[in-house]
């Protein structure tokens, strides 16, 4: 069995699960054509598509490398993911992105810690203007309240 096709299964789940949750969302007015639930169901069924691909590929596994070795690396970054959306509340938005980007930088093959924080710095400052300024969207200020 080809080593990609339980990851395949897992994605396939995990796409049927949020475009499931997608269906719940609804539009504030009756004008709106999209609604909020265009995005998650692009998503998803994108996400679905490449679950098929992955599952129907023929290559094999490479030898002597097992599921783990082969998916460890992007599974701990999922999860890494999944750690900094949990983050995001209780510490903020600035602070556990920057703490996400610049680790994540450095962990995906940055050499240098300074490039890495500054890329990260950088990438969180550009992030929050375009969210907060521009979108007008309400970013957790976190346990220090800043900013606000």
């Amino acid at each position: 069995m080809n080593s990609d096709r339980p990851a395949a299964i897992v994605l396939a789940t995990v796409a049927a699960l949020y475009i499931w949750e997608a269906r719940s969302f609804r539009g504030v007015t009756v004008s709106d054509v999209v609604g909020p639930s265009a995005y998650p169901w692009l998503l998803g069924g994108t996400l679905t598509v490449l679950a098929i691909v992955l599952f129907a590929r023929t290559t094999g596994a490479v030898a002597g490398v097992g599921f783990w070795g082969r998916h460890g690396r992007p599974a701990a970054f999922t999860g890494s993911l999944f750690a900094y959306c949990m983050a995001l509340e209780p510490v903020g938005f600035i602070a556990s992105t920057f703490m996400y980007l610049a680790f994540s930088h450095r962990w995906l093959g940055e050499q240098r810690w300074l490039r890495a924080i500054l890329i990260a710095a950088a990438a969180t400052v550009v992030l929050w203007l375009f969210f907060d300024r521009v979108l007008e969207v309400g970013l957790p200020a976190g346990a220090i309240g800043w900013p606000r």
